[in-house]
């Protein structure tokens, strides 16, 4: 139990590594660890954000804040991103042609799954009919001589 308990708290290390370094590499050090900070000591705001607040003033809801840091977000991706070239392209292309593929002969498996199952349920209640008709069931009103 312990053990696990020990794993589990280095797999959740790790992960937490893994989040702070793709954010710190998406941001800065310091805008990083604004979001990931679970304390609520006064830390530096990141410029940017305090500029998203201080455009937003009158419409400070939720839904606007997270539309607001999804574009900031995209317009991040896309300075990152220049055009993806055709090597990429022609990658996802085949991934997503390799996954229907995936798709189609799951479902097929599933398929044949299913008309398994229904030929065998068919063969038991045949085989059972059959008992039933040489073996008749065992009456214990007869033998208890109730009738």
């Amino acid at each position: 139990m312990m053990e696990q308990v020990a794993e589990n708290k280095l797999i959740q290390d790790e992960c937490d590594l893994k989040c702070k370094q793709y954010l710190i590499s998406l941001f800065d050090e310091p805008t990083a660890e604004y979001f990931l900070s679970p304390s609520y000591c006064l830390k530096e705001i990141p410029p940017w954000f305090s500029q998203l607040k201080d455009d937003m003033q009158d419409d400070m809801s939720a839904v606007a804040l997270w539309d607001a840091l999804r574009q900031r977000t995209t317009q991040i991706l896309q300075e990152s991103n220049t055009e993806p070239s055709m090597v990429v392209t022609n990658e996802i292309a085949r991934r997503v042609t390799d996954w229907k593929t995936l798709i189609k002969k799951d479902h097929l498996m599933r398929l044949a799954g299913v008309k398994y199952m229904f030929h065998c349920a068919q063969h038991n209640q045949a085989f059972s009919a059959l008992l039933l008709q040489h073996n008749p069931l065992f009456d214990y009103e007869i033998n208890n001589g109730l009738k």
